[in-house]
């Protein structure tokens, strides 16, 4: 497909209420705004990026996918200091024993160029939790998919599980917390947290966005020993 039909398929998308990925990921971002004011770009090129779609939906932005990606707002990124990036997501219509997660992510760079760097949190139905970094095609996993407490799976067919998900900076320490439990913990000169914060989504998931924020964190309670 060529750049400009690429290009006039998706304002075509946009405009339908879909929301569709970039194929051409060469040259300055061109992909208009999308519902809810999102970009996406998906995991590598692909013959149909028009299976990653966001739609208005009465509870929030609804998500379903077919290939893997993000999605974010040009206007939430991270310039230093503390921060709370957090979203919460129902998940709709996944079996049990489902195994494709999502979540959120910051960093990110080059978003929409040849080389995605963001690191992200995701969950997924089987009651796990994952962080992970992209660089480019390549992705470096800092924690293994494990199971959590903290995580709400699908455990029965119909299950509706909802999840919230953050990642903040509180200091030189940054929390990746799931349902307001600290999973994780990392150095912030580890996490390189600077740059755009968005969604991960993975394959052939069907979600319902009901928050999203990006603020400093709130106040710290020290737990009691």
């Amino acid at each position: 497909m060529t750049r400009n039909l690429l290009l006039a398929s998706l304002l075509s998308a946009a405009m339908a209420g879909a929301c569709v990925g970039p194929g051409d990921r060469q040259g300055p971002p061109e992909v208009p705004l999308l519902p809810g004011g999102y970009r996406v770009a998906l995991d590598g090129e692909r013959p149909d990026p028009g299976r990653f779609i966001t739609a208005e939906d009465p509870g929030g932005i609804r998500i379903t996918t077919g290939p893997a990606g993000i999605a974010w707002r040009p206007g939430d990124t991270i310039s230093g200091g503390d921060f709370r990036v957090a979203a919460t997501f129902s998940l709709m219509g996944a079996p049990v024993a489902y195994r494709e997660g999502f979540g959120v992510f910051v960093g990110g760079r080059n978003l929409e160029g040849p080389s995605p760097r963001y690191l992200y949190l995701m969950v997924r139905p089987t009651g796990d939790y994952t962080v992970r970094r992209r660089v480019a095609s390549a992705t470096e996993t800092l924690v293994d998919w494990i199971r959590h407490d903290a995580v709400n799976g699908v455990r029965v067919d119909g299950d509706t599980p909802v999840n919230s998900i953050a990642i903040e900076a509180r200091g030189r320490e940054v929390r990746f917390l799931v349902n307001g439990i600290v999973v994780f913990i990392m150095p912030l000169e580890e996490v390189r947290p600077s740059g755009v914060a968005g969604l991960r989504v993975n394959h052939r998931l069907d979600l319902v966005l009901s928050s999203w924020s990006l603020g400093p964190p709130p106040p710290y309670v020290p737990v009691d020993p």
